[in-house]
């Protein structure tokens, strides 16, 4: 495939909006998460992946980045409570890092990690597709 190729794949639909979750860590066997969360904000939300801005990278001595990177050990979880769900179901989403990188948010510094989710997330995504738009 060619440079010109790539350029017209099909990109999955965003929200850009500031997304207040918690990010941690989950067993790849047993899918129970490890103890410690890490508050985030979620910057771009697709149904297929994110873009999270944490201020720290490391829970309990385990990087976010580089320990479930191809890691037959570790997920990274997001946890989520959806308030258009009329139970406000708690919900936590099993995913893998793309990509990481430095950042400055709101003038402090802070790191950048882009996720991709194990499950597609079109339930919540159309949820808060609704919840902007109103």
């Amino acid at each position: 495939m060619d440079l010109m190729m790539a350029a017209f794949f099909f990109r999955s639909p965003r929200i850009d909006q500031d997304l207040a979750m918690r990010v941690g860590l989950q067993d790849i066997h047993s899918h129970e998460p490890l103890p410690g969360q890490i508050p985030t904000t979620v910057v771009n939300f697709s149904p297929d992946g994110a873009c999270l801005i944490i201020p720290k990278v490391a829970i309990d001595g385990k990087h976010l980045f580089f320990d479930t990177l191809n890691s037959e050990l570790y997920n990274l979880v997001l946890f989520f409570e959806d308030e258009n769900d009329e139970n406000h179901a708690k919900i936590a989403i099993s995913a893998r890092p793309i990509w990481m990188d430095a950042c400055e948010y709101q003038d402090k510094p802070a790191f950048k990690i882009g996720i991709r989710f194990l499950f597609k997330q079109d339930r919540l995504f159309k949820n808060l597709q609704k919840k902007f738009s109103s």
